[in-house]
């Protein structure tokens, strides 16, 4: 097992690094902070609370000493395990922790980063927005805490990121998500009245992660936080418009720099009256959390020019609402968040008001951006023909390729029925994503394709439980054991019911470890899973358990 043990080479040069110039005019304890911002992270991870497997993650995770983090929230499900990041005690366990985290039983995420989910407190069928989405630990975070029955778009511009936020949607099974690819200063028009929440964890100097970004230490220069700080305040003004009156919107980074919080926030409250900043329940929402107040004196930390007129009073005033997090206060990262509220007492948000005389006419669209469709009859009748009706199914269906999507009601009743009005005050129809551009939706469901039958995804079993009519099949533990190590059983060993049954995909019904589990499988000349080895390898782990 790795320890935190004190790396005094790195602790030299961190004592005459520009960040620690930049710590020393915050007034931290200085020599608290080098100690523990020279330290690796502890390895800490967040539980899926709509797997199947929830229990038992978190009594596995128990089992292997890791302990209950409080202060990320009430109810996020988190645990610090006794060693640094990736330092896990044997090669054993190291496999089992990423075999849980890639099959979507929990995900590895800095501790201080799951906060601002909680502070969203998400609800089923409410509308949010992650604007700077990926990877996507705080998107599905999100998703979770709703019970995967929201609207949630994740929203992420550059592409190889977005695959990323991809990944980690689909190793979680969640169908809450569309992940939209748009520049967030330009985020589009969304139907009325807009979000009841958004999220604005903007791209920043990352001064909060050097446990884990090292070269900062010798890289960082207030320049970078200077040449972000236009790109923060233009993301979070436009999150600011989409915001429907009287919904939430937290703003958050994983840097120390004034200027890329404290200085946003008043910017903000200066620019729209109908922002306040809320004073955040710690005791309630985030038991234990130790932490700082907002600094309302940035005189040290900006330039002459940065305000075009002095913030008055008022704005100043509530800045003490925000939370700052230094690394020493509870063994994390470094990180900033602010809370607001929309007050005004409008309809709809700030940029999808309509002028007078809209609509001025009506506007025909040819196509959606190559987004996800409703699922065609066709394509119903030859799914239901396969499988027959699939019970406990309360999401919708979506067609994309070869590719049957199951997303939440939510996300089609508030992004793609309702009709709107684009920014020219054209009347757009409804049953469209535009101007969203849905990259992703929901999870994968089904693949068919032109030699074998439509097969059921192991996505689609991950969360929401489900089961169809056909093609699925009762066993005995002692069979899954015999998979599980053998691999095949050849068919001639089977029931019978197995050998009167068409070839091809079949789920098994089996009573397991946690409940019923539903798994699927191909048959042919023998009975094999269709399960990635990261599966294989827990169902093995829980066997043991078993015996």
């Amino acid at each position: 097992m790795q320890k935190n043990k004190p790396n005094y080479e790195l602790i030299q040069v961190a004592k005459n690094s520009a960040i620690t110039e930049l710590v020393h005019k915050l007034d931290y304890d200085l020599d608290k902070w080098i100690e523990f911002s020279t330290k690796p992270l502890p390895e800490t991870i967040r539980v899926n609370p709509i797997h199947q497997d929830y229990n038992w993650t978190i009594s596995k995770l128990n089992d292997l000493g890791g302990k209950r983090i409080e202060w990320v929230g009430k109810k996020t499900s988190a645990f610090q395990m006794p060693w640094i990041k990736g330092g896990a005690e044997d090669s054993e366990t190291k496999k089992l922790l990423q075999s849980m985290h890639n099959s979507g039983r929990h995900t590895r995420q800095e501790a201080v980063s799951m906060i601002p989910a909680e502070l969203i407190d998400p609800k089923p069928g409410e509308s949010i927005l992650d604007s700077c989405a990926a990877p996507g630990s705080k998107s599905t975070q999100i998703a979770e805490l709703a019970k995967d029955d929201a609207a949630i778009i994740a929203n992420e511009p550059n592409k190889g990121r977005m695959n990323m936020l991809v990944t980690n949607r689909s190793r979680l099974g969640l169908r809450s998500i569309a992940i939209t690819q748009h520049d967030a200063r330009n985020f589009p028009r969304v139907p009325q009245p807009g979000f009841d929440s958004i999220l604005v964890d903007v791209p920043c100097s990352g001064t909060g992660t050097i446990r884990k970004n090292k070269g900062l230490w010798w890289n960082w220069k207030p320049q970078i936080s200077k040449s972000l700080h236009k790109l923060q305040l233009r993301i979070t003004e436009r999150c600011s418009t989409l915001l429907k009156p009287g919904g939430k919107m937290v703003y958050s980074t994983c840097s120390i720099d004034p200027l890329e919080n404290e200085v946003i926030v008043t910017k903000l409250l200066e620019k729209f009256e109908w922002l306040e900043l809320e004073k955040i329940d710690v005791d309630e929402k985030l038991p234990g959390l130790k932490y700082n107040s907002g600094i309302d004196d940035f005189e040290l930390f900006i330039e002459e020019n940065t305000f075009s007129k002095n913030p008055i009073e008022k704005s100043i005033s509530q800045l003490k609402n925000c939370i700052r997090i230094d690394p020493s206060q509870n063994d994390s990262g470094g990180f900033f968040i602010a809370m607001f509220r929309h007050i005004g007492d409008e309809e709809n948000a700030h940029s999808l008001k309509y002028r007078e005389e809209w609509p001025i006419g009506k506007k025909d669209l040819k196509n959606d951006h190559g987004s996800p469709k409703p699922l065609s009859d066709e394509r119903r009748k030859i799914l239901e023909k396969e499988w027959g009706h699939w019970q406990g199914f309360s999401g919708t269906l979506w067609e994309r390729g070869r590719t049957i999507i199951e997303a939440s009601k939510t996300l089609g009743e508030y992004f793609f029925e309702p009709p709107r009005i684009d920014g020219m005050g054209y009347q757009l129809p409804g049953n469209h994503w535009h101007p969203l551009k849905v990259r992703q939706l929901g999870r994968v469901g089904f693949k068919d394709s032109n030699s074998q039958s439509i097969r059921p995804k192991a996505e689609l079993l991950r969360g929401q439980f489900s089961f169809p009519e056909k093609h699925i099949f009762k066993i005995e533990k002692e069979v899954l054991i015999r998979l599980l190590d053998e691999n095949v059983i050849p068919i001639e060993e089977l029931d019978e019911g197995f050998k009167n049954e068409r070839a091809g995909s079949i789920l098994l019904d089996i009573n397991w470890i946690t409940g019923r589990r539903l798994l699927p499988a191909w048959l042919g000349t023998g009975l094999r899973l269709l399960l990635d080895e990261d599966e294989k390898f827990v169902l093995k782990n829980q066997r043991d358990d078993l015996i």
